[in-house]
């Protein structure tokens, strides 16, 4: 088993004993693969994204923690500035130029949910139509999110 492997294995322990007043509702291995995640996370209250249920599949490497997740891919449509159409995350904390190797599979999921609250529109790292809709008309962006959230996180 490599370190990546072991430092997994001992987040998802310490994870599961956590979840009480969490934000994440769940994290699993991927066909028993300790680099490969589905995670179940809880929308923010107060935002479109309220009582929604995102589920994320998050792909770790070998050299984790000490490099970023190779990907973290929402599985449903999410309509946020730091999403793209195919569901990809984007955040510049998880550059190689600002990963932190300190953060946890759950830093990683609480940092996502943090994004759905409060959206990054001036990195690199945001699908500028996104963030061009968010920054000019945000009640319509809202409302967009919204009916998303209804119709792909079963949110109500």
């Amino acid at each position: 088993m490599s370190i990546a492997e072991k430092l997994i294995r001992r987040d998802l322990e310490k994870l599961k004993t956590d979840l009480e007043n969490s934000s994440i509702i769940f994290v699993d291995l991927i066909d028993d693969n300790l680099l490969h995640l589905e995670a179940a996370i809880q929308g923010p209250m107060s935002t479109p994204y309220e009582n929604g249920v995102f589920l994320i599949d998050i792909k770790l490497t070998e050299q984790f923690p000490f490099s970023s997740p190779q990907s973290i891919i929402f599985k449903r449509a999410t309509m946020h500035p730091n999403v793209t159409e195919n569901g990809t995350f984007l955040s510049d904390l998880l550059t190689k130029a600002k990963w932190v190797p300190t953060w946890s599979i759950k830093d990683i999921l609480e940092h996502v949910w943090a994004r759905l609250a409060f959206p990054d529109i001036d990195s690199t790292e945001c699908d500028s139509k996104r963030a061009e809709l968010y920054r000019t008309d945000q009640e319509h962006f809202n409302a967009q999110a919204r009916q998303y959230s209804i119709e792909y996180a079963q949110a109500i």
